[in-house]
Order: structure tokens, then C-alpha cells, then sequence
């Protein structure tokens, strides 16, 4: 009757002794490693998987045995005990069954064994993970310009507000570059709105790489992107804006057109010596913007 349970059990269980070897190894083991119980008992875990060496397994079996309290192997730490494949699963990233392991001693007919129980959690895993990967991908969409996957104005918001007042606790300028693509409309006229679309899209990714990894960029609307610069001063936010006007002129559209592709930037600092708060630092780096584009178009304006 012991027997039968002890196969019936919809979970692995095997028993060790004190020198670790394996005195029972019940059905559900069996199935899931194709080791049958006569060759598994009276081996080790090592004999059976000699690549095994999972030295916080055997811990736990000594701490088992020395306290008699119930030691836990984590799926999340350990990932499994032992290497069960579940090839249907490695596209989603999982080789081998995720495992809860529950280590316990108990006493057997004077003898002290430990009982170790093995816990498939692999669909739990799955559905935790997806979660996880679904609030990762929502964060992205609610925080990313669908077409050109920079950052939107609603993340912008959070992180000028945040930035800011760490801007004044430590003393340091932020600077705001206003980027709008020159005569975007007659590009989309002449062209069609496609190859607008790509070209934003390719502007955007080039505009990302020819800024600091710390500065945000966001697509501010349409046609304008926003450049946001923490610990940039008004010497290097202009020359930062003259790099992206000069490099913008090497553009080529789609297909290889060459015609000139430029851009008006409109820069406006906040900081020690003027605390513009980040809607009045945004409303001065557009105003400075259309002066630019008053001025003839493809330059910098970073005063007046």
C-alpha cells in the first residue's frame, strides 16, 4: 500500500541515506528521467548525473541531516535539481523543467533518511515570466513613440520633473535642444508619406547615437524631436546642436536621393544661474527654434 502511494505521487520523491545514496526513487521519476528504479537505488545522483555538481544540493542534504529541519532548493535561485529536457518548451527559453525541491529528514525503522520531493513549477514559471515579459512590453508602449521608438512626451514629462529637482539639489544645467527637420512637408508631399515615415524613423536612430547615453530623446511631435541633456552647459549643448545640424546635411533620402536634408535646433539651458522650471526651459528652446527657422533654416539659435 506504502509502495503504491509512493508511486502514485504526481511529483518526484527519491530517499537518501546519510552517504548519499539513493534508497527509493518513485514512478513519476522514473517517467520523467527514463532511469528506472532498479538502476537508480543503491546509486548516487552524481552516478546517474555525473555532470550534476550542484554543491547546494548536497549542503542541504547535510543540513537535513544535522538539524532534521526542511531545506529548500528555489527554482528561482536553482532552476532544477536535476536535468529533465522539455525540448517543446526551449523557444520560449526553457531547456530543462524548472524545479521546487523540499529536502527533509525523517526517521525510517531507526534509520534517518532524507526524503527529497521534486516539484514541477515550469507552467508557473511560464505564466510569471510571460506576465512579466507582458508589464515590460506594456511599460514600452506606454512610454515609446510607436514609429520611431524614441522615448514620448509622456516619459519625458517624468523624467524632467525628476531630473530637475535633482538638477537643483546638485547644482548642475540641463540643457534642452528643440530639433525640427526642415521643409518635412514638401519631403511628404513630393514623396509620399512612406518615405516621410522613413525617413523619421532614420533621423530619430541616428539623432540617439549621436548623443550621450545619459541624454534623452524623445519624438516631441510630428516632425520635432526634443534632445535632453542633464550636466550639459551652454558651450557643449551648442556644439552637441552644430554636430547634429552638420551631420543631419549627409542624409540621403530613401533610394539615395541627395537633395539637402537639414535640420533648426533651438537650445535653452536651465541651472545655477537661471532655474528656467522644464515647461518654461521647453517653451524658450522652441521659441529659439522658430528663430531659427527665421533665420534661414539648418543652424543653431542658442540666444536671443
Amino acid at each position: 500500500m506504502i509502495a503504491a502511494a509512493f508511486d502514485a505521487l504526481p511529483i518526484g520523491v527519491l530517499i537518501l541515506d546519510r552517504d548519499r545514496r539513493i534508497r527509493a526513487w518513485n514512478r513519476w521519476l522514473a517517467e520523467q528521467t527514463g532511469i528506472a528504479a532498479l538502476d537508480a537505488v543503491g546509486h548516487s545522483l552524481d552516478d546517474l548525473y555525473p555532470d550534476l555538481r550542484n554543491p547546494r544540493f548536497l549542503m542541504a542534504v547535510d543540513q537535513a541531516f544535522r538539524q532534521g529541519g526542511p531545506q529548500i532548493l528555489s527554482q528561482a535561485l536553482h532552476r532544477h535539481l536535476i536535468p529533465i529536457p522539455m525540448p517543446h518548451l526551449a523557444r520560449h527559453g526553457i531547456e530543462h523543467m524548472r524545479q521546487h525541491v523540499h529536502i527533509e529528514a525523517i526517521a525510517d525503522d531507526g534509520e534517518t533518511v532524507a526524503v527529497v520531493s521534486i516539484i514541477d513549477v515550469t507552467d508557473s514559471v511560464l505564466r510569471t515570466e510571460a506576465l512579466t515579459d507582458m508589464a515590460r512590453r506594456l511599460e514600452h508602449d506606454v512610454n515609446r513613440d510607436p514609429l520611431t521608438n524614441l522615448f514620448n512626451r509622456r516619459f519625458m514629462w517624468e523624467w524632467l520633473e525628476h531630473q530637475y529637482k535633482q538638477a537643483q539639489r546638485y547644482g548642475y544645467p540641463i540643457a534642452a535642444l528643440m530639433v525640427d527637420l526642415d521643409h518635412f512637408k514638401r519631403i511628404n508631399d513630393q514623396f509620399g508619406h512612406a518615405v516621410g515615415d522613413s525617413l523619421l524613423q532614420d533621423f530619430a536612430g541616428r539623432l540617439a547615437d549621436w548623443v550621450r547615453e545619459a541624454d534623452i530623446v524623445v519624438r516631441y511631435g510630428g516632425e520635432e524631436f526634443l534632445v535632453l541633456l542633464p550636466r550639459c552647459d551652454q558651450a557643449l549643448a551648442q556644439e552637441v546642436g552644430a554636430r547634429i545640424v552638420a551631420q543631419t546635411r549627409r542624409i540621403e533620402l530613401l533610394g539615395g536621393d541627395r537633395r539637402a536634408i537639414t535640420c533648426s535646433i533651438g537650445i535653452a539651458i536651465t541651472g545655477p544661474e537661471a532655474w528656467l522650471p522644464p515647461a518654461d526651459l521647453l517653451g524658450e528652446a522652441d521659441r529659439r527654434l522658430y528663430l531659427a527657422k527665421c533665420e534661414g533654416r539648418d543652424r543653431v539659435v542658442a540666444t536671443g
